[in-house]
Formats: structure tokens, sequence, C-alpha cells
């Protein structure tokens, strides 16, 4: 075991290496690799104990005797030797055939010493001990081999798969979506994704730079709802504010008395040039009553204070459940499938990742369905969007099924998104009433036109929202605000009832 974990280290040490960075980024992966060459530790021992060519000769039954004389043991032990040497290509010495030919002639009753018969002891134990060692450093060598070739392929595997991860991460990232969604650590989850359903998926996410356009558009399904609230908080204004300062002096202020002769008035300074007033300028001096400028600096000073004021602020309310219909019809085979299975796919990760409950319906002439809102599983998921109809077209029962869930409290305020190239007759007027009355309690219904081609007869006021997408083209035309068509329809309805 001091080999495999020795090399279970080594396994550690050359993956970081080489995918050093994208490890980095996950403790959790970081972990499975740990994981997965301990797990290849314990297999390589198993398959070491189970696959020993040399188990057989290490334990074969006379070897189970003391060092005790037997003639018949020395000679199976000897032929036993010989025949792991020759398969081997190790050459015996010639030491043991005649240790053999004294054996023999015990056998045949001759008389020999007893001194002789405990060298043929000696001999026997040294035999089998010989016998020992070649088997030992045999199966060393195996061991090393086969350990080499294990951990080649195991690295070989391990690697291919990192490489996938990295793929996916870049992916996932690019489109802003968190990779814990597409890789579950934990035990056999991680070898169970179809890694190429997912990357074929993901990449048409990525490199179609009309699918992009598109991403950016439907993100704005997931943006929050958001209301107005007026809310009384208190605001810090600053105002400046001129103050003396006192130890500087920039400005004449005023005149004041004082001795200070630097600063006192000409018509003081005057009387110095006078014999007869300079006495008089000497008495004002000594009583500090000359005549002075006042002079003064200033400075700025920045006071604040509070005023408690209303301000409208904008709250951001729970993102309500989200509600996919995606068509697998027959008209939908190709890359209007595979659109609309990949934007499905972004949708519901984007929903989990913003805590929106999420419901898919797939949909032909009949349903299916996966309810991702209490335990998303990216495997459930993948094999939900791997499923197609490929008949009919006929959207009702879907739309009448997702009615039927905003019926119920926990798809309440949920929207929904349609996603089809929308090849099929006309809505009953029930499911469109039902529509209508779910729109004015909040719900939204949003749709996505994969065709080639602009369907002018499409009943468009049935969306809040409609964008229209030419797979040969990767052009995307963006319909806003349906709901004012509505409100107009109604009120020309109730005009001319």
């Amino acid at each position: 075991m001091t080999k495999l974990s020795t090399e279970a280290k080594a396994i550690n040490n050359e993956i970081s290496e080489k995918h050093g960075k994208l490890l980095s980024k996950n403790k959790q992966l970081r972990d499975w690799v740990s994981d997965q060459a301990s797990e290849w530790k314990s297999t390589v021992k198993r398959y070491l104990d189970v696959h020993n060519p040399f188990y057989d000769e290490k334990h074969k039954t006379f070897l189970n005797n003391n060092n005790s004389f037997d003639t018949t043991n020395f000679n199976l032990l000897l032929k036993s030797y010989k025949q792991i040497a020759q398969d081997n290509k190790k050459q015996v010495s010639s030491f043991w055939d005649k240790e053999d030919s004294k054996f023999r002639k015990i056998a045949k009753g001759q008389d020999i010493q007893k001194e002789c018969i405990n060298d043929l002891n000696n001999s026997f134990t040294l035999l089998r001990k010989e016998r020992e060692k070649v088997i030992e450093q045999l199966y060393n060598a195996w061991e090393l081999q086969k350990i080499a070739e294990l951990r080649s392929e195991f690295i070989k595997q391990l690697l291919e798969k990192l490489h996938e991860i990295e793929k996916l991460y870049d992916y996932v990232e690019t489109l802003g979506l968190d990779p814990g969604l597409f890789l579950d650590f934990s035990s056999g989850s991680l070898t169970s994704l179809p890694f190429d359903d997912i990357k074929k998926w993901l990449e048409y996410l990525k490199n179609d730079k009309g699918v992009q356009s598109l991403i950016d558009v439907m993100g704005r399904i997931n943006l929050a709802k958001q209301s107005e609230k007026i809310e009384r908080i208190n605001q810090t204004f600053s105002e400046e504010v001129i103050i003396p300062d006192i130890n500087s002096k920039e400005e004449i202020v005023g005149i004041i008395l004082g001795k200070d002769i630097e600063n006192a008035l000409p018509s003081e300074l005057a009387l110095m040039a006078d014999p007869e007033t300079s006495i008089l300028f000497d008495l004002k001096y000594i009583e500090s009553n000359l005549l002075c400028f006042d002079l003064e600096g200033t400075q700025t000073k920045n006071n604040e204070y509070e005023v408690e004021v209303e301000t409208t602020v904008l709250e951001d309310e729970t993102k309500g459940p989200l509600i996919i219909c995606v068509d697998t019809s027959g008209s939908m085979q190709g890359a209007p499938e595979t659109i609309a299975k990949a934007v499905t796919l972004l949708m519901a990760s984007k929903a989990k990742q913003n805590d929106r409950a999420c419901y898919l319906i797939n949909f032909s002439t009949s349903i299916s369905t996966l309810d991702l809102s209490n335990d998303f599983n990216m495997e459930r998921l993948i094999s939900f969007l791997k499923m197609s109809f490929y008949g009919g077209t006929d959207v009702a029962p879907a739309i009448k099924h997702g009615l039927t869930l905003m019926g119920s409290d926990s798809y309440k305020d949920a929207d929904m998104l349609i996603i089809s190239d929308f090849v099929m007759a006309d809505l009953p007027k029930e499911i469109i009433r039902d529509m209508e009355e779910l729109r004015d309690k909040g719900n939204k219904f949003n749709s996505l036109v994969v065709d080639n081609s602009f369907m002018e007869h499409r009943q468009r006021s049935l969306f809040d929202h409609e964008w229209v997408y030419n797979p040969n083209t990767s052009n995307i035309s963006e319909l806003l605000k349906f709901e004012k068509k509505i409100i107009s329809t109604k009120i020309n309805n109730n005009k001319y009832s």
C-alpha cells in the first residue's frame, strides 16, 4: 500500500500541475480529484490481489511443511522452482541438480551419513527460500508494471474528464451561469452526467452570434420586478461658513488703540517728525493710545447638518416562478429544436441561479412535464431535454396545463415562456380568456418564435413580449408590450357590445 499511496500523491501533484488554474476555482473539484486518486488506489489494490499471477505458486501446499527432510517435497519444490525460472527466463544453478542427485540416492535407500542428511535438510530450506525470493522479485516487477499501466490509463481518463470540465467551466462562465449547477461532485454524479449533450447545447449558446443576441434579450425575463416605495430618511447637507482666523492678518477691518508701531496710522507716525510733537508720540505709545490699523484673517469651515426628507426608492420584489413550454414537434427538427433546448437549458439554469421555481413542459400534441422547483437536478433536466415527440403541434394542452399551475399557490405569480415555431392552429377562446384574466393579476406570457419566416397572421396580442428568431440568418426581432394592444382591444369590444 505504500507504493500505491505514493502513486496517489504523485497523481494529485501531476493533475495539479496540469490543471492548477481550474482546480483553484473550486474546492469541491480539488476534493473530487483527491477522492478519485484515493478510489484509484483502492481499486488497484483489489486488482493486484485478484490478478496476482504468482499467488498459487506462493501458496503451494508443500510449503506449509516444516524444514524436515522429505524427498517428495524436495522434488516437487525443485520442479516448481525450475518451472518458474524457465517461464521467466531465469537460469537455475547446477548446484541444485547435484543436491537433487543426493536426494535421489536417499530415495533409493542408499546409505548416507547423518551429517549428509542434515546438509540436505538445509538445502531443502535454502531451496524453498530461493524459490520464494524469485517469486517475490517476479511479483514486484509485475506489480510495478501493472501499477504503471493502470496509473497511465487512469491519468489519461482523468485528464480527459478535467478537459471536459474545463471547457464546461469556460462555457458556463461566459454565459454568466454557476458552474456548480452543471457539476455535482457527489459520489457517482459527475460521471453520470451526459457531457456530450451539455456541451452541444452550451457550445451553441456560446458560439452562435445570433443566439448570443437572443440570450441578451431573453435575460430580461430574469430581471426582478420593481415597485416604488416612499421612505423618510435623514439626509446630510454641507454648508461653507467664513469665520475669523486669529492666527493670520490679511485684511484691514478697522482702527484700534495700541502700541503696534508697524501698523500705526501715518498721522501718528508723523508726530515723530517734529521734536515738539515727538513727546506726544512717546506718551501715546507708553499709554498704548496710538491709532493703529486692526488687521484680521479669515478661513472657510464646512458645517454639516441633517434634515429629514421624503424620497422614492425602487424595491425589488420576489421573482415569481417560471414556466417554460418547449416545442419538440416534427416541424422543430434540426436547428430550431437545438436552439429551443439550448435556450430552455439556459433559462432553467438562470431560474435556479436566481432562486426562481421552474417548471418545464415538453409538448407536441401531448405533453411531458418536469418540476425543478424543489429539487433541481441537472441530470434529470438533460434527460428531459433529450426527449422529443416529433409529432404534430398543439400548444393548447401545454398552455392549459401551465394555466392550471398558475391557479395554484405555488405558481400563482408565475411567468410563462413558450418556445416554438408556432406552426399550429389558433388557440381556443377559453384559453385566451384565461390568459387575459391571469395577466390582469400580474402574470406574464412571453413567446420565443424559432422560425425561418415572420408569420404576420400570428396572434401577437396574446403575449406581453414576443421574440422572433430566424435560425438561418441568426436575425432576431423583438416586439414589446403587447398588453397595450390587449387593453385597446378590450375597450373597442366594450364600445361596440
